[in-house]
């Protein structure tokens, strides 16, 4: 016992230092666990489109949506879900909903904004379209 104490009295920092990993990846974890929502990989989301029937929402400009989007997303600016228009999606609450976000800081207020208007199952594409398209994945092309 005294050799324990002898330890933590000559090391305070290196003792700070664990303690603070310590609640820093307690919180995380929780936070994790805890949280409505959930990221998602590719694949994880290429199975819930196909057997969940997901329906998955751009939120990024018509622009970038327009140079290349996933099969049958619908695209809702993330503005436009800020001002809580997001009637032409409200019929899909009883199905999961994937959000492709471009702006990542802005993932938790986007995720209150759904389940504020009713939609219970919200995933979040990991990485959005990067890795998407690093995968080799379809993406269909408007040049209108």
């Amino acid at each position: 016992m005294q050799d324990v104490i002898f330890f933590l009295s000559k090391h305070i920092l290196l003792i700070s230092i664990w303690i603070f990993c310590f609640i820093a990846a307690v919180f995380f974890i929780t936070r994790t666990l805890l949280s409505k929502s959930k990221m998602i990989n590719n694949f994880q989301a290429i199975k819930l489109i196909n057997q969940d029937k997901a329906i998955v929402v751009d939120t990024r400009s018509l622009e970038s949506f327009k140079e290349g989007h996933i099969l049958n997303s619908i695209n809702v600016p993330l503005k436009n879900i800020f001002l809580g228009k997001i009637k032409e999606i409200e019929i899909y609450k009883m199905f999961p909903i994937i959000l492709v976000l471009s702006d990542t800081y802005k993932v938790d207020a986007c995720i209150k904004k759904f389940f504020k208007h009713g939609f219970n199952r919200v995933y979040i594409l990991k990485n959005g379209l990067y890795y998407w398209k690093t995968d080799n994945l379809p993406l269909i092309v408007n040049d209108k």
